[in-house]
């Protein structure tokens, strides 16, 4: 085979597509379809991510890709050019070759015009490099198999629409397989083959901004096995059908199909990955690797998953396996994993059932109705004598950081508590704070300690104290029990506002804590009167219409705050959403020990004296003097003499609304934020590392409403356009060029 026909062939085609008109109006009609409904996903979700767009993008290819290949060989046949390009010193192979390099090529052109849609976010927001390179990857493979595809069903008939219809026809086919609709109506087997050889779900996967091996080879394998369907189909017209060498050709292409088939369905163990996410999302990260590393004793990990579990739970398992390996190999012999298909009222069910793993009921579509199965999708970590279980596994994103911190709380106990402020009211600690209280009470000891007390006392079990919005004012005897704690090197959590919110007046009154400013005022640090307000970075409220349905409604005094430092606390984070917060002064602050941690964006303002609170009210009308304002920060003891320090650790922030079940539920950075903040305090900071491993978008923030539509509308109008103007100009060089009559200059009567 030679590379130059090759290459001749691919250059040919590549420039047939452009002197065509078809051409550019595929191309213009891909563009302004792709960005039309990535705007306006990406604009809702407020996110500075690709991944909307490419989550679209099989669909488009769908219908893209098999007009583009319809006419490249169902064409040549038609008009027979294909016996003049093959009489020539070429072969069938190397004209199929350049046929396929050609039109990934093309499809590459179009994927290049998607690229103005990663500037249109940078105007914005930060979007991810990483992700964004991974996603062109795999979203370039899968064209690369619908290429192939194409050609094989151009191959089988003289028709270019009967092969538009065809190639979309199988794609879709492809494609439905990891549908859940399709999968929900399969028994268990059949479900998870379907799974494997689904289109959408490898796809998906690498859109994650993971490169798995398992699902490159998947695409490279689908290419290969439906080029060699379209050689087959080549070389039928031109060797004869029942003679020795086609029979051969046809057992060999029966066999790479096989071998396609039996890869993807058996291959789901194999193993590596790229993981371009920031921080390694899907990597196991140092602290975890340091954990597993000096373990003394062997820890064994027992992973229970049924084998007929739904379809949707496949690339979870994929996923938990992955990880699992992981373990194994940086824990050594220290770490051993072992793997069980339980069923319930069985031997290996009960063993499930001994390490207190219920099974968990599904649903599933059989005989035309719902029916419901027991199973398991669970691990057991044991060590010693102790044993920690995580009965059910929804999803991988959290689970590196459930086992390891598992592990660490058996092969390093320890015996640290957090103490939460009781008698000056505030946030419930069994109702508000409920979830906050949950997560922290996984890693300490957690308890209420009441100050108000006439001679209060912290116990000394408690390392770090947490003082949520008290709404009344602390006596002095509880003050100076907090100085006296924070002094002998306590660590304090304090989150206070400096004004209430009155919902029968609908407007915010001032509040002070006078025992809580004298504690701040030796560092230089203060919380400032008013309420902190956001303009384009805040959080939605619902509330009723007129007509009585729920509207959201962006509220300003719920500032969506972003990181502004790299400090251990909000490390890996994105946003921390917050509500009706104040501000910080951190003017008086000696910048060595005190680290703003949390700010508004660049739209924010503060509202002082009593100013309204109802969402529907016109912000705009009072916006004024808008910049970053801090709101949280970690303040570090101060040195006395030399190098020695005196007093504990304090985190700041100017609200405690975060740390409710409403701001916890609908933000996850919230929790991520407040389990970093109490580690930080307590000086174990190991688990933090896991946590940071990013995997919320940034944020996605225009400055005005004039550059975010002018990103828009760029990149909408201003790429198809462009192309539309090239497709003109070479189209019009070529009419001029075809224009031009020869005549016979000089030099050719003299040759001649």
């Amino acid at each position: 085979m030679s590379g130059r026909n090759v290459f001749a062939v691919a250059a040919r085609e590549f420039r047939g597509y452009f002197d065509q008109a078809t051409a550019y109006i595929l191309l213009v009609v891909f563009l302004a379809a792709n960005f039309f409904f990535f705007f306006r996903t990406v604009f809702v979700t407020a996110e500075a991510s690709l991944r909307p767009m490419f989550a679209l993008m099989p669909w488009l290819l769908l219908f893209l890709v098999p007009a583009m290949t319809m006419r490249s060989i169902a064409e040549d046949r038609a008009r027979g050019t294909i016996e003049l390009l093959l009489a020539q010193p070429l072969r069938e192979v190397e004209y199929l070759l350049g046929k396929f390099v050609g039109m990934v090529g093309f499809l590459g052109v179009a994927l290049i015009g998607t690229v103005a849609a990663w500037f249109a976010l940078d105007v914005g927001g930060d979007p991810q490099a990483g992700p964004a390179f991974a996603q062109y990857i795999g979203t370039l493979l899968l064209g690369g198999a619908l290429v192939a595809i194409g050609l094989w069903a151009s191959a089988t008939t003289r028709n270019q629409i009967t092969a538009f219809i065809i190639a979309t026809a199988a794609t879709f086919v492809l494609m439905a397989f990891s549908l859940p609709v399709v999968l929900a109506g399969l028994p268990p087997l059949a479900a998870t083959a379907a799974q494997r050889l689904g289109l959408l779900a490898h796809h998906s996967n690498i859109t994650r901004g993971v490169l798995d091996l398992r699902d490159v080879v998947y695409f490279l394998s689908v290419t290969l096995a439906f080029l060699s369907l379209a050689y087959l189909l080549l070389l039928r017209g031109r060797r004869n059908p029942s003679g020795a060498t086609y029979r051969k050709l046809q057992v060999g292409v029966v066999g790479i199909l096989s071998i396609c088939v039996v890869i993807n369905l058996l291959g789901h163990h194999i193993r590596g990955r790229w993981d371009l996410t920031p921080g390694g999302a899907y990597t196991l990260s140092e602290p975890t690797r340091d954990l597993l590393s000096g373990l003394e004793d062997v820890v064994s990990i027992r992973f229970f998953a049924s084998r007929d579990l739904p379809a949707q739970a496949e690339a979870v398992k994929r996923d938990v396996d992955d990880l699992l390996a992981d373990y194994a190999a940086a824990g050594g012999d220290q770490v051993v994993v072992r793997r069980s298909e339980p069923v319930a009222g069985t031997d290996e069910g009960s063993e499930a059932e001994s390490f207190g793993l219920a099974p968990i009921e599904f649903q599933l579509l059989g005989e035309d109705q719902f029916q419901s199965r027991k199973g398991y999708l669970g691990i057991a970590v044991q060590y010693a004598d102790g044993l920690e279980t995580v009965p059910y596994i929804h999803g991988s994103e959290n689970l590196e950081y459930e086992l390891t911190s598992a592990i660490q709380a058996m092969t390093q106990p320890t015996s640290r508590g957090v103490g939460l402020l009781g008698g000056f009211g505030g946030p419930g600690h069994d109702t508000d704070l409920a979830g906050f209280v949950t997560q922290i009470g996984e890693s300490y000891s957690v308890a209420t300690v009441d100050l108000a007390a006439d001679s209060p006392v912290i116990p000394d079990s408690v390392d770090v104290m947490v003082v949520a919005d008290p709404t009344q004012r602390l006596t002095a005897a509880a003050g100076a029990e907090l100085r006296r704690f924070v002094g002998a090197g306590g660590n304090l959590m304090l989150l206070m506002q400096t004004y209430t919110i009155s919902e029968s007046q609908m407007f915010a009154d001032t509040v002070s804590h006078p025992e809580l400013d004298a504690l701040l005022a030796p560092y230089g640090v203060r919380v400032a009167e008013g309420g902190a307000y956001d303009m384009r970075s805040n959080f939605p409220v619902t509330q009723q219409s007129e007509g009585g349905l729920p509207v959201q409604r962006p509220y300003p005094l719920w500032p969506v705050s972003l990181p502004v430092s790299a400090h251990p606390a909000v490390s890996g984070l994105t946003s921390v959403a917050l509500g009706w917060a104040s501000p910080l002064d951190l003017s008086g602050a000696d910048t060595s020990t005190v680290t703003p941690l949390l700010a508004t964006s660049q739209f924010g303002g503060v509202l002082t004296g009593p100013f309204p609170w109802d969402p529907s009210f016109d912000w705009t009308s009072v916006a004024s003097d808008l910049r970053p304002r801090p709101v949280a920060a970690a303040v570090l003891p101060r040195a006395v003499v030399d190098t020695a320090v005196s007093g504990g650790r304090i985190l700041l922030v100017g609200d405690a609304d975060f740390l409710t079940n409403r701001f916890l539920a609908a933000s996850p950075g919230n929790l991520a934020f407040a389990r970093n903040a109490v580690d930080w305090l307590a000086r174990d900071e190991s688990l933090i590392g896991i946590r940071a491993k990013q995997r919320q978008a940034p944020p996605l923030l225009y400055a005005s409403n004039a550059a975010r539509d002018g990103a828009r509308y760029a990149t909408l109008v201003g790429v198809p356009l462009l192309f539309i103007l090239l497709g003109f100009v070479r189209l019009m060089r070529r009419r001029r060029l075809a224009g031009i009559v020869w005549s016979p200059t000089e030099a050719d009567s003299e040759s001649a």
